[in-house]
């Protein structure tokens, strides 16, 4: 009988109920991204089901897989985010609300504070100057990759998602890990040593590790679009918007 643990996500929870246009893409994204990340485990348990002896060590090829599942879990939380932040911050800045006061808090301090930028200025005199005030504050939100968790508080506070429990500061820190390991593999190649001096041997990934950060990192993004598309749905309430 075979003693393999295997490495596997957990299933994502249901699309939203009457998901809205502003939140579709940011849902297939995360769909997507659980596909291609499922499909790494499952070629990293087939390739140890292949060894010899099961119980073995853990090769340097199967850790690669654990990276590169890291790195693609990585990437779809930056894809999935920003076409989150893009797609539905115009209908949420559309009221009065927790995103509405960070989107004002944002401009006073980082845009129109001091000598303004050309960028800027071309948006205040622009023939519709809040839609292209709002393009700016995406491109500020969506300007770098997610690299922890300021980066996930700064993403939940901007949609207006700051009172929501399932995404408190602790939990969103909690995440810190995943990206420090990203960071690992991405710019230091998982080298001990990226500087070149003394050790330069690879980190051993604990495979068991890394699967229950990836799933964790993927069931967040959840939490993230779930409140969205019910912060949108709102929004058409409030205005007596007729998409849905």
């Amino acid at each position: 009988m075979s003693r393999l643990t295997l490495v596997e996500l957990s299933a994502l929870p249901r699309k939203p109920h009457g998901c809205p246009p502003e939140v579709e893409r940011g849902w297939a994204r995360l769909v997507a991204t659980h596909k291609s990340v499922a499909g790494l485990f499952t070629t990293l348990n087939e390739l140890r089901s292949a060894q010899d002896d099961m119980r073995g060590a853990v090769s340097e090829t199967h850790r690669d897989q654990a990276r590169a599942a890291i790195v693609f879990t990585a990437a779809g939380i930056d894809a999935c985010l920003r076409t989150l932040l893009r797609d539905a911050l115009p209908t949420l800045l559309s009221t009065a609300g927790d995103a509405h006061g960070a989107f004002v808090a944002h401009l006073m301090v980082n845009r129109l504070a001091g000598d303004m930028t050309n960028a800027t200025k071309k948006a205040v005199v622009d023939i519709d100057p809040r839609a292209a005030l709002i393009d700016l504050y995406v491109q500020d939100l969506t300007v770098s990759s997610i690299q922890g968790g300021a980066d996930l508080i700064r993403c939940r506070n901007a949609l207006g998602l700051k009172s929501d429990p399932a995404l408190d500061d602790a939990i969103l820190k909690g995440h810190q890990p995943f990206f420090n390991a990203r960071h690992e593999v991405v710019h230091e190649l998982d080298l001990i040593d990226p500087s070149g001096r003394g050790s330069r041997s690879r980190r051993h990934r604990d495979l068991a590790a890394v699967g229950d950060q990836c799933d964790g990192a993927l069931q967040l993004l959840h939490a993230f679009i779930a409140p969205t598309a019910r912060a949108v749905r709102q929004v058409y309430r409030t205005l007596g918007w007729d998409k849905l």
